[in-house]
């Protein structure tokens, strides 16, 4: 190896490593001030986590750019390639189709705001959890056994989207339970409400001019069952699903201290 190679081989290894530190100091100083501010001054993360990762796309491309141009070997095939744009073009276009398309929808979903960072969404009726990070490709989720859901941009923009957070993060959670018809209704219905009420989960949508009020309704009676539903109004959809597993163990418990049967044929409904 001459000299000029060990100098070019320095220039190439000192330009990416200055690449990721600047990137890195770039992402540091972004999630700081993010996370000071998010709250004072109702900053959506969302915006600034994309700002991070285009930060870092920009700066390695800035990066090799400037390598292919320094070293006269890299630029030298940049030219020969560059002699046949035509097919060279119609090869990178076909192969990052794909990742254009990701990084133009993803820009979609900053600016329109379907979710952000911190929501609970869920795709399609498939994948739920709540937006960890929103990359220039893809969408990453965590779900409730703290999963990570990656789902490309582009076919986020495709999917209908329930998001648990927009606006308003309050959600109704049904409890139901499937009785036999034998057993007391009117001491089931009055157990659930008691039990609902008194959860610390439970919350009262304010309605004009009165809180709502808590019912248990009889959605179905057919083949020697009661089906017994109440939607239970929550703060958020964390509460909820907290909420729903509790009164699922506490409502059951006093069911069976009270004589009250459960359906033998169909059984209990989660």
């Amino acid at each position: 190896m001459g000299r000029k190679d060990l100098d070019y081989l320095i220039l190439i290894v000192a330009t990416l490593f200055g690449a990721l530190i600047i990137s890195e100091i770039f992402r540091m100083l972004i999630k700081r001030i993010v996370s000071i501010n998010a709250q004072k001054m109702k900053i959506d993360p969302t915006n600034y986590s994309f700002i991070k990762n285009a930060a870092s796309f920009t700066i390695y491309t800035i990066a090799i750019s400037f390598v292919v141009y320094s070293v006269p070997r890299f630029k030298a095939i940049g030219g020969t390639l560059f002699a046949g744009a035509g097919i060279f073009a119609a090869i990178i276009a076909l192969a990052s189709q794909q990742a254009f398309s990701n990084i133009i929808s993803g820009i979609f979903i900053v600016l329109s705001k379907p979710f952000r960072v911190g929501d609970y969404i869920e795709l399609n009726q498939i994948h739920k959890g709540t937006v960890e990070d929103i990359t220039l490709r893809h969408t990453i989720m965590r779900d409730i056994q703290n999963n990570r859901i990656i789902v490309p941009n582009s076919q986020i923009n495709t999917e209908t989207i329930i998001n648990y957070h927009l606006n308003d993060e309050r959600k109704r959670e049904k409890v139901e339970f499937v009785i036999d018809i034998e057993s007391d209704m009117d001491l089931a219905m009055a157990i659930m409400k008691e039990e609902i009420a008194h959860h610390t989960g439970y919350l009262k949508f304010k309605l004009e001019p009165e809180p709502e009020e808590l019912k248990v309704r009889v959605m179905k009676i057919e083949n020697g069952t009661v089906t017994l539903r109440s939607m239970v109004g929550s703060p958020n959809p964390d509460t909820a699903y907290e909420m729903h597993c509790d009164l699922n163990h506490i409502i059951k418990k006093r069911f069976d201290e009270e004589g009250i049967k459960f359906a033998k044929r169909v059984g209990y409904i989660n």
